[in-house]
């Protein structure tokens, strides 16, 4: 059996900006670490984990402490985590907690339940002493402001202040202004198996920038954020709205039992999702139970990292070998 181990830092436009190379970097950094906790232990759940917590603890990705702000100016964070031999669990809605991946975790391994929401979450982490939450970056706080103006058009220091949700009540059609906060997110991600041929998937997220306060996405839903079976193991990033809306994760499952081929598989759900919600709505990673690993995205470009078989990390964001006209 092959080990095999593939991250993403989030579907989107990934424009050239000093953001974008604190984020490749990150990815490098975390693949590495993934990688080295993966041969360690030859355990894939301790290679996800390793591997989202990194990111978490990058700041320049859309999770953990990176975590882009609500529209309060707030932060909730979700994570889900999933493997093939019956682990499952996932939070929602945390606030306090620096890496919700490890919380999900200790759901998964430690209660009877798959997903626990907001402060009873933040609370399992305190009694557990995971490591807080600090104050979000400054460019995460440049980028809220910049969002700010785009989407009111006007200067945040003025009456409205904190009452931006009354404002967005009064002047606009919510529902539609939204729909153009909704752009594909830095959601981060990691997939593994290992040589006992256990597959396992993570998924950490700060959700949609200016969301409404109590918006949970797909990150935290199996079959959408993520999955694994024992045919593969997922992990998605994007719109959590069309995430959940097409579960491709779910689907990937279902398709790979067809083709037995992880690009295919990868490419049937993707053009199968844009038909379905359109593009610039997401993308995955996903590795199958023969090791092999492939991705697919709808976005302009997609953070990828996984070690290829020379034992080289390999980091990019440029299109695979496949076109959804194939498929």
């Amino acid at each position: 059996m092959v080990k095999a181990l593939i991250l993403h830092g989030g579907a989107g436009s990934w424009k050239e900006t000093k953001v974008k190379e604190k984020a490749i970097e990150a990815i490098r950094n975390c693949t590495l670490e993934g990688w080295k906790v993966l041969n360690t232990t030859n355990n894939s759940v301790e290679a996800v984990i390793s591997s989202v917590a990194c990111m978490e603890d990058s700041g320049y990705l859309n999770a953990g402490v990176g975590s882009v702000l609500d529209l309060h100016g707030g932060r909730s964070l979700d994570a889900g985590l999933m493997s093939s031999n019956g682990l499952l669990g996932a939070v929602a809605g945390v606030r306090k907690i620096r890496n919700p991946i490890k919380l999900a975790k200790i759901i998964a391994e430690e209660t009877p339940h798959v997903l626990i929401v907001g402060e009873e979450a933040d609370n399992y982490g305190l009694i557990r002493n995971l490591p807080l939450l600090p104050p979000p970056p400054l460019h995460v706080y440049e980028r809220y402001i910049d969002s700010l103006k785009k989407l009111f058009s006007l200067d945040v220091k003025t009456e409205y202040g904190g009452k931006l949700v009354e404002y967005l009540a009064k002047n606009s059609n919510i529902k539609h202004a939204l729909k153009k906060i909704a752009e594909p997110g830095d959601t981060v991600g990691a997939v593994a198996i290992d040589d006992n041929q256990v597959l396992a998937a993570a998924t950490s997220t700060g959700g949609v920038s200016l969301k409404l306060p109590g918006r949970v996405g797909d990150s935290p839903i199996p079959g959408a954020g993520f999955y694994a079976s024992n045919n593969i193991a997922c992990s998605a990033t994007g719109i959590g709205e069309y995430i959940i809306r097409t579960m491709p994760c779910l689907k990937a499952d279902i398709e790979y039992s067809r083709f037995d081929d992880a690009w295919k598989t990868a490419y049937s759900v993707i053009k199968e999702a844009t038909e379905a919600v359109g593009n610039d709505t997401m993308g995955f990673i996903l590795v199958d139970n023969k090791g092999r690993i492939a991705y697919a995205y709808n976005t302009e470009a997609m953070l990828i990292g996984y070690v290829n078989e020379k034992g080289e990390v390999v980091v990019n964001d440029k299109p695979p070998q496949y076109s959804l006209k194939q498929f």
